[in-house]
């Protein structure tokens, strides 16, 4: 009998250890005496998701300075036992990621992926951040269902602090908000990813470059990027041209990436599958390409953050949302451009023979989004009162 107890609290205190085990790409030392909750999408199912709140911790600690972490799952019904949780920490933190979508994770009482109630979110007595969250909604989607208007701007209310990632989604955001008081609280942040070679100097060498282009592409909602037949075959054949002057490899961030290499084959291209799984593994594929052409947000964002040259093919507004913030709109080509083939081939062709070129105008561009997010943190730090 004192043996049956004894392993049924073993395994309860192994399933608490769990739960606020994180992934890490550098050993956590904890840099100040905060104690924080984490709501975020860890780990669903893509390497965007796996990656960035481990950065966003990272980025955290170094500049506010986080004992502890608690994780919360933003998919998971926010109880009373979550907001006590909360209550008994120093801050609260959500994000980052495309949260602002209506379809990934349905629900009733928010109308976005934060699976929380008004009811349980005025029971959060702490600081809540709002960090590098996104608005997600597809070309053509369907508009949020009514509760997602009286969510946002509760919620907007109730933060101390709401970091957007692009100027775009704030400009779409503040159709919802019903005060300028509450639009005006709305402040740019862009996601962690961006700053990786900022806040993880020596975590690779982020400066030498591999004689090698990497694709990505995403079928998340196909019809609603249009990706039909024609657009697939563009991005094969542009591949092939590629593969007559470098080498060739895939990077998928979860397994329905891979639904264009079909497409690949039946064009004879040679190319290197990598599945992009682990975090250390995410950022150091990424650190390694000339160049990265690219569908998924986040197929963007971590290059960039890792001062490699990208090329976005853009089948949602937040793509084309990222290049007009680092001001070149001209490294993304729509697939709805009737020269969509022809442009792509010839920016990554011109891209490719200019790395370093573009990684200057590329590190520069990062400087100053890392200035716009050290000033974040400042803020964040004075409005928590630490």
């Amino acid at each position: 009998m004192e043996k049956s107890i004894l392993r049924r609290a073993i395994r309860k205190i192994k399933r608490i250890l769990a739960r606020n085990r994180f992934p890490h790409l550098i050993k956590y030392i904890p840099k100040g005496n905060v104690n924080a909750v984490h709501i975020s999408a860890f780990s669903n199912g893509n390497a965007g998701d796996t990656l960035l709140p481990v950065v966003l911790r990272d980025l955290f600690n170094q500049t506010i300075g986080v004992k502890k972490w608690h994780g919360k799952h933003v998919h998971k019904l926010f109880r009373m036992k979550d907001a006590l949780l909360c209550n008994r920490n120093d801050l609260v933190v959500i994000g980052g990621g495309g949260l602002f979508l209506a379809d990934t994770a349905p629900n009733d009482v928010s109308g976005w992926q934060w699976n929380c109630s008004i009811d349980m979110l005025h029971k959060i007595e702490k600081p809540l951040v709002a960090f590098a969250i996104g608005y997600n909604r597809f070309r053509g989607q369907a508009d949020f269902k009514p509760i997602f208007t009286e969510h946002l701007n509760a919620f907007v209310e109730k933060a101390v602090f709401v970091g957007i990632r692009n100027h775009g989604s704030i400009e779409c955001l503040k159709k919802y908000l019903h005060t300028k008081e509450l639009q005006d609280k709305l402040v740019y942040q862009p996601c962690m990813t961006t700053l990786i070679s900022k806040i993880y100097p020596s975590l690779t060498d982020f400066s030498h470059k591999e004689d090698f282009i990497a694709f990505n592409c995403a079928f998340d909602r196909q019809d609603l990027r249009s990706l039909n037949d024609t657009c697939l075959r563009s991005i094969s054949k542009v591949a092939l041209e590629l593969s007559r002057i470098t080498n060739i490899k895939y990077y998928s961030h979860t397994s329905t990436d891979k639904l264009v290499l079909p497409y690949f084959d039946e064009l004879g291209i040679k190319y290197e599958l990598i599945e992009l799984k682990k975090v250390d593994q995410i950022v150091k594929c990424y650190a390694k390409p000339k160049l990265v052409i690219g569908m998924r947000g986040h197929s963007q964002m971590i290059p960039f953050g890792c001062n490699t040259p990208i090329l976005s093919i853009v089948s949602h507004d937040k793509m084309q949302w990222f290049m007009d913030d680092i001001h070149h709109p001209e490294w993304g080509i729509d697939v709805k451009d009737p020269d969509f083939e022809s442009k792509l081939l010839e920016s990554a062709k011109a891209i490719y023979a200019n790395t370093q070129s573009v990684m200057d105008q590329l590190k520069e561009e990062q400087n100053r989004l890392y200035h716009t997010t050290i000033q974040n943190m400042k803020e964040i730090k004075r409005k928590i009162g630490k």
